[in-house]
């Protein structure tokens, strides 16, 4: 299967046979200097904020958990109610519904359903929430993957996983792994395509390398927007990225979520950094990347390793756009949205 056909695409360049790297805007994306200094300046503060906060939430976490928990409860209200005025479903074409009749017991895991105001929707969508690891899925990573259910014309199963650092590596991979297979029991003969964003997209590759391994059968397509997916911080892009203050996050920001996840494991170990797994028989993948970010190398480098496989991948790079842009309501975010629903429209089909 032909994931996206990039011949024609100014800037496209094909990495090997099944693999293509697309260009969507070229170098600039339309930022002048004074935007660009006011978004670094801009970031530079949110990364300050966001490392102050995870060196004291791991500070309390070796020392005294009860003030952790409570100190990560408080900052998780807060991310939720910020990221709450952000957000807008208004335009969103999609609702949250009722499970589908189904003849086995609950989900494994606290899940929600959407799906379009209006039509009858074909297929599934099984979606993966980013957050760090820490967190639940926000209001603006909520009104996202409602208008994915509205531009695919598909159901979306939103399952949740427990978070760290009350649940480390791999609780996380084992509840999404067990949402998966209940779901291939309840509807085994519907199209479903995978979806997720950030550290979700580690969290959903590693499930399914489990379930692959475990005679499972996997998705027919696989879409990955910003993916977080080598929790070994080696992607150049990560040094870079926070040299230049083109992100709110920063290497530091990242090795101190990690550590919340991991407690020990090894960064490398592919249940943790999928990177580092086997994708040999992944369906078709699409990844949606922006070169400013600063996990655009493990979009590239996931590229590297689908390549080794045989396997068949897309990768989509924006010039400027910040990480899961897709949550905003700009005309970027919207043309990404547009791109990989018609992708998984064609696997459904």
């Amino acid at each position: 299967m032909d994931a996206t056909s990039t011949a024609g695409q100014p800037g496209s360049t094909p990495l090997a046979p099944g693999v293509r790297l697309v260009d969507m805007d070229g170098l600039t994306g339309g930022f002048d200097r004074l935007r660009l200094m006011a978004r670094r300046l801009r970031f530079r503060y949110q990364q300050l904020l966001l490392t102050i906060g995870l060196r004291h939430a791991i500070k309390l976490w070796l020392t005294d958990r009860e003030a952790a928990m409570a100190f990560l409860a408080r900052g998780r209200t807060n991310h939720a109610r910020g990221d709450a005025a952000l957000s807008a479903m208004g335009d969103a074409n999609a609702v949250r519904i009722a499970p589908p009749h189904s003849p086995l017991a609950a989900p494994p895991a606290p899940s929600e359903w959407f799906a379009p105001h209006k039509g009858e929707p074909v297929g599934f969508v099984f979606y993966v929430h980013g957050g760090s690891f820490i967190a639940e899925r926000s209001a603006r990573l909520t009104a996202m993957v409602a208008r994915f259910a509205a531009r695919a014309n598909a159901r979306v199963f939103a399952p949740s996983y427990r978070l760290a650092p009350e649940h480390p590596c791999p609780a996380a991979v084992e509840d999404i792994a067990a949402s998966y297979r209940w779901f291939r029991e309840t509807w085994p003969d519907e199209p479903v395509v995978c979806l997720a964003d950030s550290a979700g997209s580690a969290i959903l590759l590693a499930a399914l390398q489990r379930v692959r391994d475990e005679g499972e059968t996997l998705p027919d397509g696989v879409v990955l927007l910003s993916p977080w997916a080598d929790l070994s911080l080696q992607s150049w892009s990560v040094v870079a990225a926070s040299m230049t203050g083109t992100t709110g996050s920063n290497m530091e920001a990242l090795a101190l979520m990690a550590h919340l996840y991991l407690q020990g494991r090894s960064a490398t170990d592919p249940v943790a950094s999928p990177l580092f797994g086997d994708f040999s028989g992944f369906p078709p993948m699409l990844i949606h990347a922006s070169k400013g970010d600063i996990l655009y190398d493990d979009a590239v480098r996931l590229a590297d390793r689908m390549r080794e496989a045989g396997g068949d991948l897309t990768v989509r790079l924006w010039a400027a756009e910040t990480h899961v842009w897709e949550a905003g309501n700009s005309s970027k975010a919207r043309e990404s949205i547009d791109l990989a629903a018609d992708f998984i429209q064609r696997c459904l089909d």
